[in-house]
């Protein structure tokens, strides 16, 4: 029984030619072509959905969102959110006072 089964393995595997079972050079390139044109188009899309967002929101909004963009591209690479000289110069902002009755 064993010797059949290595014998059915050896007749399978010398019967399947080697070149039918991987891609030749030329067909790998054109789909790693055809990928990065999806891979493109899809950070195009998402792109223009983030600019369509921006768009609809308010001017202050838009500010808040592109400070906080800033803010965390400084925290990633290890630096304070806010410049030294921004701490040290600018003015908190004071909160507003309710006029209470």
């Amino acid at each position: 029984m064993q010797r059949f089964f290595v014998f059915f393995f050896l007749i399978t595997y010398l019967a399947l030619p080697k070149e039918s079972l991987c891609q030749d050079s030329k067909e790998r390139k054109a789909v790693r072509e055809i990928n990065k044109k999806k891979e493109k188009s899809q950070e195009e899309v998402e792109k223009e959905l983030i600019q369509r967002h921006l768009k609809i929101q308010q001017k202050k909004t838009r500010k808040t969102i592109k400070r906080s963009l800033r803010e965390a591209e400084r925290r990633k690479k290890g630096k304070p959110p806010k410049s030294w000289w921004s701490r040290k110069f600018n003015r908190k902002q004071q909160k507003k006072r309710r006029k209470r009755k």
